[in-house]
């Protein structure tokens, strides 16, 4: 599920300094979420919309000019997070079946990749909504520990990758 598009969508005179984190596509890079440079919607305004309220354990994926990056919500310090039309959510229902770190890595694959930047430029401004993410290739092992040994090994992977970056940019000190 993608945030509310037109009249429902809160303008910037709607902002505050603290609330519910109204999360754009520019707050999710590298794997992460920016739940403290975002920008907030008070919870009332919040609960005037229809749809995009995404919750701890979510992965959000950008789609509209920024395609493609990847992160799972976590820390939200609010019951909910409020994405705008750029940021989509994918809940995992059952857990049994599939793996959060798995579709976190799944989507992160060159595989994937590939194919959303593909998909994505089939008009004039990159873009894939959700009716096109319904067509998207989610291919997982039926084996629900295999997808968490997947998902492990690259979520792992991914965190030394970003203190190796840390380390670099700030010094071995960090």
């Amino acid at each position: 599920m993608d945030g509310n598009h037109g009249q429902k969508h809160p303008t910037a005179s709607e902002y505050v300094d603290y609330g519910i984190p109204f999360l754009m596509a520019t707050d999710i890079t590298d794997g992460k979420v920016d739940l403290k440079n975002c920008k907030f919607i008070t919870k009332e305004r919040a609960e005037k919309l229809d749809k995009g309220f995404a919750k701890n354990g979510d992965v959000l994926i950008t789609h509209k000019a920024t395609i493609g990056e990847v992160a799972i919500l976590n820390e939200l310090g609010s019951e909910y997070a409020v994405l705008t039309p750029q940021v989509t959510y994918y809940r995992i229902i059952e857990k049994s079946k599939l793996n959060l770190k798995y579709l976190y890595a799944f989507f992160n694959s060159l595989e994937f990749q590939k194919e959303i930047k593909l998909e994505s430029t089939q008009s004039t401004r990159a873009y894939i909504g959700i009716t096109r993410q319904h067509k998207l290739n989610i291919k997982f092992p039926v084996d629900i520990k295999e997808q968490e040994k997947i998902g492990k090994i690259i979520f792992t992977f991914d965190n030394l990758i970003t203190l190796h970056q840390r380390k670099e940019f700030f010094g071995n000190d960090s």
